[in-house]
């Protein structure tokens, strides 16, 4: 086994490691290498490619067994008030392969501990490439190699997101519990189908708000565009308890249905279970727990994430 630097030459077999790594995660579609390309630009280029999640200094590090990569680690800093922390931007290794993922890790650990970071962060959600998973996304359930590995080398989970889905689903409208108003605000993306807004308002004063994003923002794959994630949902405080939420939700969904989405996705905060209950008594079901990952190298204080 060897551990080799990320370089362009790598490019397919690295794209084609992290298909066959994610083929189980919920909402991870195949890439093609122009995609993975643009997600390490940093690492080829010396420059963070910030759309894509990009931070400073990034490197990545790729473990070979005969020819073949067994794992692979994407790092870089990221600043945090005054000073900069460790990031792990994305980590895996083949099922089975331990030896060839502990080496990798090891590897970018001691690249990372070279600038004094006072801890590092693994799968910190706006640091993802835009492809793995829905937004808010962390480290899969379905990568739990990965998750036993990090925690084996004394990472610990420090915040997390479940993603709950409703495949061809089907609701009956109802009727608005209290009098409202609602708009929808159409929005293209980079799906074959637009984004939605929906407010409700009452007495011309917004009371709620819905926000959902095509499945075609985060993959090209033609099997993501049936898919909306629904990335924000909350009713004023003073109004909630009504059956407001239930309502909106369900107008949102007749809409985006109208339009040819034949897939739901909705996700919250790991332990929201007020928001987990709601969602799963509409219609959606659990399908995938994700969840970040720190480790402290010193006491140093930082900022929350």
């Amino acid at each position: 086994m060897e551990i080799v630097r990320y370089t362009v030459d790598l490019q397919t077999p690295v794209t084609q490691f992290y298909n066959r790594l994610t083929i189980n995660v919920p909402h991870c579609y195949p890439v093609k290498v122009e995609e993975f390309a643009a997600a390490v630009h940093g690492v080829t280029t010396g420059k963070a490619n910030k759309d894509e999640g990009g931070v400073d200094s990034e490197t990545a590090f790729i473990a070979m067994v005969n020819g073949t990569v067994q794992a692979f680690i994407h790092v870089g800093l990221l600043q945090v008030r005054d000073e900069n922390v460790g990031i792990i931007r994305f980590f895996g290794y083949e099922r089975g392969a331990r030896r060839a993922g502990q080496a990798a890790l090891e590897r970018a650990e001691a690249h990372l501990k070279a600038f004094n970071v006072p801890r590092i962060f693994a799968f910190r959600g706006k640091r993802r490439y835009r492809f793995y998973h829905f937004e808010y996304a962390f480290l899969s359930d379905a990568l739990d190699h990965v998750q036993a590995l990090l925690g084996f080398n004394g990472y610990h989970c420090c915040n997390g997101w479940v993603f709950l889905d409703w495949e061809n689903y089907d609701v009956t409208p109802i009727s608005a519990p209290i009098p409202v108003t609602l708009s929808v605000d159409w929005e293209e993306g980079f799906g074959q189908r637009p984004n939605s807004i929906i407010k409700v308002y009452r007495d011309e004063e917004q009371i709620g708000l819905c926000e959902s994003v095509s499945g075609g923002a985060y993959s090209s794959h033609p099997d993501a565009q049936d898919w909306f994630h629904t990335v924000y949902l909350e009713i004023d405080d003073a109004f909630q308890g009504q059956g407001l939420g239930r309502y909106l939700l369900q107008y949102a969904l007749q809409k985006m249905k109208k339009i040819g989405y034949r897939h739901a996705a909705i996700s919250t905060g790991w332990d929201d279970y007020r928001a987990l209950l709601f969602y799963s008594n509409c219609g959606y079901q659990v399908t995938d727990w994700t969840y970040g990952y720190e480790k402290v190298l010193s006491e140093t204080p930082t900022e929350k994430w």
